[in-house]
């Protein structure tokens, strides 16, 4: 019995207890005026694990573009940018499910949290931007390269976020902007 018993107990230990990573991030932002435009940035993250499949996960992200020429109305007037900056924030909080095995562990999770998004053009000062609910729904897969290291080959995420940037950029009134997400990097994982 205390032999069974020692290892089934071995066997449960056999996954990291926490893992860390950091990440390229490109985030397809989901605002009409600006063509939905490709951000591109970086993501980091730490996932601590209660057993084999399921941990809690805290991450952020924030990701970068430009699009150009832009129109925007504001005040009932049209204005045209030669270029405008857009920066997308991410802090998101959740559960997640690995299936873990030698060399790969897949992953899906249900993160709830944060998005800040803010548009600016430099030469004239015009600016704008909220902060509200945001919610990443998506998986991946982490190819092992040992019992501390992977390569998180991909992790796609459909990304919406509830925001009245639309509205204030003369395009409609406030609802959610339906964004997707790419990211890649390298996973370092501890107590295994």
């Amino acid at each position: 019995f205390f032999v069974v018993g020692t290892v089934s107990a071995n066997a449960q230990d056999d996954y990291p207890k926490a893992e860390v990573w950091g990440a390229y991030s490109l985030f397809v932002a989901d605002i009409d005026v600006l063509d939905n435009e490709s951000l591109h940035g970086w993501g980091i993250g730490a996932q601590g694990n209660l057993n084999s499949w399921f941990g809690v996960v805290g991450e952020y992200s924030a990701s970068h573009g430009a699009s150009g020429p832009v129109a925007i109305a504001a005040n009932g007037v049209v204005v045209i940018f030669p270029e405008v900056d857009l920066r997308v924030r991410t802090y998101l909080f959740g559960p997640r499910l690995s299936y873990r095995t030698k060399p790969v562990t897949v992953f899906g999770h249900f993160l709830l949290g944060g998005a800040n998004m803010k548009i600016e053009e430099e030469t004239t000062g015009f600016n704008t931007g909220n902060t509200e609910f945001a919610m990443a729904i998506g998986g991946g897969v982490d190819v092992n390269l040992g019992k501390h290291f992977a390569i998180r080959a991909a992790q796609f995420d459909y990304l919406p976020v509830h925001t009245d940037i639309r509205e204030r950029l003369g395009g409609g009134a406030s609802s959610w902007a339906h964004n997707s997400r790419f990211q890649a990097g390298f996973v370092f994982k501890f107590g295994n």
